[in-house]
């Protein structure tokens, strides 16, 4: 916006109206340096930088015979916290979620939070929870989209593949485990913020 402003004003310049056309090119350049600054240099400092999360509450679908498990045949609890994402820097960005269940031997298991689209054709269990809950838009799916300052609300979508039942899953985390939200970059994996996790 700064940059179009200066561009549509610098033709009324008075020097711009004696000087030569090569020189115009050149004055249109020193009136665009200033946006130049501002957006690379000035806005990326004064900019809150980072990422914030808040969890809200936390729901375990651990009854098989509801919201259509026992129709799809598997047996792992879905664990769907609320959570609130905010990205405080000046641009967009998209974040994978996950979860860190850390025991008391400091051991951990990272699960990640169900994606919008699968790799391959196959029918798997992430595929057929994307399909039951897609159509319902509180839920959250990787890459989550960020816009600028601004915040994302819903629910993330964990399936819980190495414990048998909802139960278990709660006992754990009240047996000295541990949990811990991650948000890293979907491209390259880095970690790029850690927030712990509410009791269930």
């Amino acid at each position: 916006m700064v940059l179009a402003s200066l561009g549509a004003l610098y033709p009324f310049f008075p020097i711009s109206l004696g000087a030569c056309r090569k020189y115009q090119g050149f004055l249109f350049l020193v009136c665009c340096t200033p946006a130049f600054v501002f957006y690379l240099l000035v806005l990326p400092s004064i900019t809150l930088d980072g990422l914030s999360l808040e969890q809200q509450d936390s729901t375990l679908l651990s009854d098989r015979s509801s919201n259509g498990i026992i129709e799809i045949g598997f047996q792992y609890p879905i664990f769907t916290p609320a959570i609130s994402i905010i990205n405080r820097g000046a641009y967009s960005r998209e974040v994978n979620i996950f979860l860190r269940i850390i025991d008391r031997n400091q051991e951990t298991v990272l699960f990640r939070a169900v994606r919008s689209k699968s790799d391959g054709q196959n029918l798997t269990v992430e595929s057929t929870v994307r399909g039951m809950l897609s159509n319902n838009f509180r839920y959250l799916f990787n890459p989550v989209k960020l816009a600028p300052r601004q915040e994302m609300s819903g629910r993330a979508v964990f399936i819980i593949t190495n414990i048998e039942d909802g139960a278990t899953f709660t006992e754990a985390l009240g047996n000295g485990h541990t949990g811990v939200f991650e948000l890293r970059d979907p491209e390259g994996g880095q970690l790029l913020a850690s927030f712990p996790m509410a009791p269930i």
